[in-house]
């Protein structure tokens, strides 16, 4: 995202802009023409709205034809299932991400257990970040994407997260509940997901290699040095004795995600954070329970090992924007 794109091609915001959709636009107009369709709303106003970042409520007829005319293409558009449920006032519940492939059988037969917060069975939430995953490693597999703990100065650092964002912020816009948000909840959440796709995947390869491919690399910038050997050594270390599977890796990443506790977030970003806890956990004890014959009390021990590291997750957070402000850069 970067001024010299100009403003936003739809709402005339200057400060988000991107090529989306084949469009230069901002974060929010993108988030909601992916998750729209043609008939999907009417105008009162014999579509003469004028549409404007400066409205808190834009009509959304005029806003989809407004993105129509600026060239973004429909052939991105996903099939959206019609809401069940109305859980939160004035936003509709759709679905934002395309069909795949569901988990294991265990999940088929408990597909009922639906999320009313984010209008999807729990298991297709759980889903959603495993396939995020499997994307990141099979990324890193071809050595697409550097790691961050290889990082040798505060511009390695900058360069290594600028190369993931781009990914970061497609896979961002596919995030069940994206569609509850505004866009100042989406720029947070941004951040976030950016932070989350960086470190905890590079942690998570990390964890995986032997100790003896792990070679410590000689670093002059000893504010980089001193973060990169902390976070080895707490969250890397944690990774590492917990040995979590592809499922177990995607709920720990979605729970890091969604702990949103740094920056001014609104009461439905919140809704919807505790929507993705609680959809995410309990297919995760299905998973458990009915894949791996865990017992209860064996499922709940192992899920508070994991839930445990999220505060060491908050500490890295806290720790990196101190170190991106000590050399006057911002996260």
């Amino acid at each position: 995202m970067d001024r010299k794109n100009g403003p936003c091609r739809i709402c005339n915001d200057p400060e988000t802009t991107s090529p989306h959709f084949g469009a230069i636009v901002c974060t929010a107009c993108a988030s909601f023409f992916g998750r729209t369709t043609v008939d999907k709303f009417r105008c009162i106003a014999n579509n003469k709205c004028v549409i404007s970042c400066a409205k808190k409520i834009t009509c959304r007829s005029c806003r989809y034809d407004s993105c129509i005319r600026a060239g973004m293409n429909k052939f991105y558009i996903r099939k959206i299932k019609a809401p069940k449920q109305q859980v939160i006032q004035e936003v509709d519940q759709n679905k934002t991400f395309p069909n795949s492939e569901m988990l294991p059988n265990f999940t088929r037969e408990n597909s009922h257990k639906f999320s009313e917060v984010l209008n999807l069975p729990n298991n297709e939430i759980l889903q959603f970040y495993v396939k995020e995953v499997e994307k990141s490693l099979s990324l890193k597999k071809r050595n697409f994407s550097k790691n961050i703990l290889n990082a040798e100065s505060i511009n390695d650092l900058l360069i290594i997260s600028a190369h993931l964002t781009g990914s970061a912020m497609e896979s961002c816009f596919q995030c069940p509940g994206i569609n509850l948000l505004e866009k100042e909840d989406i720029q947070v959440f941004l951040r976030y997901f950016e932070f989350s796709n960086v470190w905890i995947d590079s942690l998570r390869e990390y964890s995986l290699m032997s100790h003896s491919h792990n070679k410590e690399i000689s670093r002059t910038d000893k504010k980089v040095m001193k973060f990169i050997n902390q976070v080895k050594s707490t969250l890397g270390t944690a990774l590492i004795h917990l040995k979590l599977n592809i499922y177990e890796f995607a709920a720990f990443k979605s729970f890091c995600i969604w702990n949103i506790k740094f920056h001014k977030t609104s009461q439905t970003m919140r809704i919807v954070a505790q929507g993705h806890y609680v959809a995410v956990s309990s297919a995760l004890r299905v998973y458990y329970k009915n894949q791996l014959k865990l017992s209860d009390m064996e499922i709940a021990i192992r899920i508070g090992d994991i839930t445990l590291q999220i505060a060491t997750v908050s500490t890295i957070y806290h720790d990196l924007i101190r170190l991106y402000q000590d050399v006057g850069r911002s996260l």
